[in-house]
């Protein structure tokens, strides 16, 4: 039904009713039939479906009069409800170049809504970068349109936005490239303001004038007009100065709408914005053929619509199950890298782990090992522990006498010297002081130490010499009395000096090996013997 020399179908909706037009190639492309439906107020209010159900069973009863049941047709979607968005990607093939803007949207795009669904359009490239344009709206809302007409027996094979339907049916009739231009479109109620870059939308605003029950054809009042220019002008500031960064500038207007009203905001945009070039396009060419009745200007944006070819690259937002297996394809992709990645590391955690556990059991092991030595050693009976009499007499043999040593110690000791101090370890050594009026006593007196029969050795650690002096009065007994001042001897005192030597000795015990073994002797000659005697001590 859609191909070359046939009919093509396009559906309008708005808060004023639905519309529809077919086109046909003769040698251009002229109107075939046509249809509107007028839709109650309030069924649609901002462009949003409140009462689905009314709305349904209206185009049900509309589709089966117009005949349209088991016929395809391409909507139109609502331009406030549309979302552009300028992208930059890394330049890629051609064929992969949708699978990376897919990627880009569902992972790095913001969106005022969730589940978008999105169309987009190469803009330029480069060897390193690709710019695109994104154009979203939300699911739910393409689809309660979609609904409608797939309820009521209509095929809906893609939902397109105006600005590209307008400049599809503009270009179709007369030669434009848009390179620079604002296509302004006048409604009932309201009007649409389209900024184009080569033919794309950049920039859409949607601008309520008036309220729903005024006629199409009637003027606009001198305040509308002047909400429109001042609206106008400053989207051409905002284009010029924000999305051009000043480099340009819109230099062409294109006004659309219905007949009255569409010339009279032509002339008032010429004389307010005169260095600019403003034209207005009649759509009435594209109706040679229809009664004079007809005006193809309230159908402008169903002809754009029903133009709408796959063949050729256009935006369409419908949903798509091969976008959405892409997406899910995608989606599966990332969660199967994500449970790659978790597999990982959840192995890499297990086999440090299994190390770990590993070092902690030898390191068990090697601790119960010293702890089972250690009980050993603590529960081993010593060999005496059996006889209480070869442990006493280790301990006797091992026992030293200090009053005893002591006297040994002072026997050799010269009459003039003395011991200053004496430190004493019952285990290892003894150590002594001793001071002397002459040097040679301490050498002798280190000799007699070393024949002590305790000591296994003695040693002098330091000697110091050190000088004292005394001080005496010699008074005669029958000379003056010593306060007398020509006393000589009382008023001189003699001083005499002498020397003392402070000596350090340490003496070194006996070890107690011999002392063991005579224990152990002694012991095997007690035992059996003179029990009596070791239990009473």
């Amino acid at each position: 039904m859609f191909g070359l020399g046939t009919k093509r179908i396009g559906i309008t909706v708005d808060q004023t009713g639905v519309r529809y037009v077919t086109v046909k190639k003769k040698k251009s492309w002229e109107v075939g039939s046509s249809g509107f439906l007028p839709i109650p107020s309030g069924i649609i209010v901002e462009d949003q479906i409140v009462n689905s159900e009314s709305l349904s069973l209206q185009v049900k009863q509309w589709v089966k009069a117009e005949k349209l049941r088991g016929a395809s047709a391409t909507i139109a979607i609502p331009t406030s409800q549309i979302i552009i968005r300028k992208m930059r990607i890394p330049s890629i093939k051609p064929q992969e170049l949708r699978q990376l803007v897919e990627l880009e949207v569902e992972t790095a795009l913001r969106l005022p809504f969730e589940d978008p669904v999105y169309d987009y359009i190469k803009v330029s490239q480069d060897d390193e970068s690709t710019l695109v344009l994104v154009f979203a709206a939300p699911k739910k809302l393409i689809m309660s349109y979609v609904k409608v007409f797939e309820d009521a027996g209509v095929h809906v094979k893609a939902a397109e936005i105006s600005a590209t339907a307008l400049v599809r049916a503009i270009s179709s009739q007369q030669e434009e490239f848009f390179e620079e231009s604002m296509l302004v479109s006048l409604d009932r109620g309201t009007l649409e303001v389209y900024m184009l870059q080569n033919g794309n939308p950049i920039f859409m605003r949607t601008i309520s004038l008036f309220e729903h029950d005024t006629a199409v054809d009637d003027e606009l009042t001198p305040d509308q007009i002047g909400e429109i220019i001042a609206e106008i002008s400053r989207m051409l500031s905002f284009y010029q100065y924000s999305i051009q960064e000043g480099k340009s500038r819109i230099s062409h207007i294109i006004v659309t709408g219905a007949n009255q009203s569409r010339d009279q905001l032509h002339v008032e945009l010429e004389q307010a914005l005169s260095e600019l070039k403003v034209e207005k396009v009649d759509f009435d060419l594209y109706a040679s053929e229809r009664s004079k009745d007809f005006s193809a200007n309230a159908y402008r944006v169903a002809i754009g619509v029903a133009l709408f070819s796959k063949q050729k690259t256009q935006i369409n937002l419908l949903p798509h199950r091969k976008t959405e297996t892409k997406i899910k394809f995608v989606l599966a992709i990332l969660g199967m890298m994500v449970w790659v990645a978790c597999a990982v590391l959840i192995g890499t955690n297990y086999l440090d782990n299994q190390k770990i556990s590993a070092q902690n059991a030898s390191r068990l092991t090697t601790l119960n090992a010293q702890k089972s030595a250690a009980e050993a050693k603590l529960t081993s009976k010593p060999a005496t522990q059996g006889d209480p009499a070869a442990f006493i007499t280790m301990t006797r043999a091992s026992r030293k006498d200090v009053v005893a040593m002591i006297g040994d110690i002072k026997k050799p000791l010269p009459v003039d010297a003395q011991i200053s101090t004496i430190s004493y370890s019952s285990e290892s050594q003894m150590s002594l002081t001793v001071v002397f009026a002459k040097m040679e006593d301490s050498a002798r007196y280190l000799f007699d130490l070393r024949k002590l029969s305790f000591g296994e050795n003695a040693n002098l650690q330091s000697i110091t010499e050190t000088t004292i002096g005394t001080t005496n009065a010699v008074v005669s007994a029958n000379t003056q009395t010593p306060t007398d001042p020509t006393n000589s001897v009382a008023n001189n005192p003699i001083t005499t000096t002498a020397k003392q030597y402070t000596v350090n000795y340490s003496i070194a015990f006996k070890k107690a090996a011999a002392a063991k073994e005579a224990g152990t002797k002694g012991a095997g000659e007690v035992k059996g013997e003179e029990t009596t005697n070791v239990q009473q001590k």
